[in-house]
């Protein structure tokens, strides 16, 4: 698999660790995942734009075992190995009242933050497609520290949000298995599919 690099600021090493030999898989390396490393890929995926400068991301770090049970009991039956076999699972989610923060996220923006609380429906609609464009920084922020990441959307959003994230603001979006590459290589999935051609996905307008 070949990726030009004539107009890349990246060498080789680091778009394959990205995304070029990147994968979604089912099996982990045992080696625990200490939560610090999620923070570090935090800060460095914190600079990356949202709308307004929304930032609505919030990231659920299921630890404990009670955390973890909560995670799979909300998983689709299909996923649920997938969460339990997890060195570390977090859950992706939306703040809705990420007006809260306005003052730290856009300090210059005279008004916002009444602005927004007045309007909870836009509001929540900005933090799902702003958290979503962060969820995408994420995963590759996760893989920059050197863990390889499965994304799932399959599970019960109301049960997550009643149980894991029960008493916040924060709506779960999406779940992520977090762990080191297994040491054997073995990823657990099959060979990887191809991807729209350069043709087929863009156009010079």
């Amino acid at each position: 698999m070949t990726v030009s690099t004539e107009h890349l600021a990246i060498d080789d090493q680091v778009q394959s660790l990205l995304f070029v030999e990147a994968r979604s898989p089912l099996r982990f390396s045992r080696r625990p995942v200490d939560p610090q490393t999620v923070r570090a890929a935090y800060d460095l995926i914190k600079w990356g734009p949202t709308g307004s400068n929304a930032m609505p991301l919030r990231i659920a770090i299921a630890e404990s075992d009670e955390a973890r049970a909560q995670v799979a009991a909300a998983a689709a039956p299909g996923n649920r190995p997938k969460v339990e076999g997890a060195p570390l699972v977090l859950v992706a989610a939306s703040d809705v009242d990420y007006h809260e923060l306005v003052h730290i996220t856009a300090p210059g923006v005279v008004g916002l933050r009444d602005r927004l609380a007045a309007t909870p429906e836009r509001r929540a609609v900005n933090a799902h497609d702003n958290a979503w464009l962060q969820i995408g920084y994420l995963i590759v922020g996760l893989r920059a520290a050197g863990l390889s990441v499965r994304p799932m959307g399959g599970f019960d959003k109301a049960a997550m949000d009643a149980t894991l994230l029960a008493g916040t603001s924060w709506r779960s979006e999406l779940m992520l298995a977090v762990g080191y590459p297994a040491e054997d290589g073995d990823q657990g999935v099959e060979p990887r599919a191809g991807r729209p051609a350069w043709d087929d996905a863009a156009r010079v307008f």
